[in-house]
């Protein structure tokens, strides 16, 4: 087996064919949302929470972005305003929706973009 030169730029050391990138300068795989800062942690893990995610899906059984059904998927909660500390605003449940776990992404997601652009 013959060995390639590394593909970053002015790195001369030889790697494996099927690699990119030597251990240097290889790239780490960023999980989404692994830096994210959730202001509520501590508010997910109550009692308070557990009973008001019950009765959000016993209302609503559904994403109700795509329509997939609880039986299908689990679905998460989703704050419509994010409570940033606010627990009156965790805690609130008309500002919470039932989403499946891709929407729930895509709608975080969305959100973060917003929020950062500043």
């Amino acid at each position: 087996m013959q060995a390639k030169i590394c593909n970053f730029p002015s790195c001369n050391k030889l790697i494996n064919p099927s690699e990119k990138y030597c251990d240097k300068h290889i790239k780490p795989k960023v999980k989404p949302f692994e830096n994210a800062v959730r202001y509520n942690e501590g508010l997910y893990n109550t009692a308070k929470w557990r009973k008001l995610r019950k009765q959000i899906l016993n209302d609503c059984p559904y994403c109700v972005k795509c329509r997939i059904s609880k039986n299908d998927t689990i679905l998460e909660i989703h704050h419509i305003m994010p409570p940033k500390g606010i627990e009156a605003l965790f805690f609130d449940i008309s500002n919470c929706i039932p989403l499946c776990r891709q929407c729930h992404r895509v709608a975080t997601g969305k959100e973060t973009a917003i929020y950062n652009k500043g």
